[in-house]
């Protein structure tokens, strides 16, 4: 009878501790793809010479904002032939991964399209087609409205590097 009665109390137990035990893994963001597997997004803070500290994302590509866009509330205005050109930086199947940026700058919103698009600060983020390789910032400056984005969401406003 006491076995019987420990092998019930273990399982309640179990029952109690094994679902508490998996939402902390889904905070940590253990979670989801796998670094690098498709599905993951990283953010993180690098250098840019000539234009300083900026986010890049998976493969070390510098990221901007928009000055026609908003960030209270969180909306883009670049679809269509803009979007091919500054293309949306889309949320994962998963948090995130960051490295120098506050979690809790990092949102998202959705855009025209249904899409998730991820934000720091508020702002919405994008690539530029224009920037080939990593550590280029040639997009830095463009039309006086497209700067590279600060790991707080701040735009950078410091000119592009010659030749980047």
């Amino acid at each position: 009878m006491n076995r019987i009665r420990t092998a019930v109390v273990c399982a309640a137990a179990f029952a109690v501790v094994a679902p508490l035990s998996a939402c902390g893994d889904m905070a940590s963001g253990a979670v989801g793809p796998e670094h690098g597997q498709p599905g993951h997004v990283m953010l993180a803070a690098a250098t840019v010479a000539g234009v300083g500290a900026v986010v890049t994302d998976a493969s070390d590509k510098t990221l901007y904002r928009f000055d026609k866009d908003m960030s209270q509330p969180p909306t883009s205005t670049c679809d269509g032939q803009c979007a091919a050109t500054w293309p949306p930086v889309l949320a994962g199947e998963a948090p995130p991964m960051l490295k120098g940026i506050q979690d809790t700058q990092v949102g998202t919103l959705t855009r025209k399209d249904g899409s998730k698009q991820l934000t720091l600060n508020g702002w919405p983020l994008y690539e530029f087609s224009g920037d080939k390789a990593p550590g280029q910032a040639n997009g830095q400056g463009v039309n006086g409205t497209w700067f590279a984005v600060a790991p707080d969401g701040s735009k950078i406003t410091a000119p592009a590097a010659a030749g980047s």
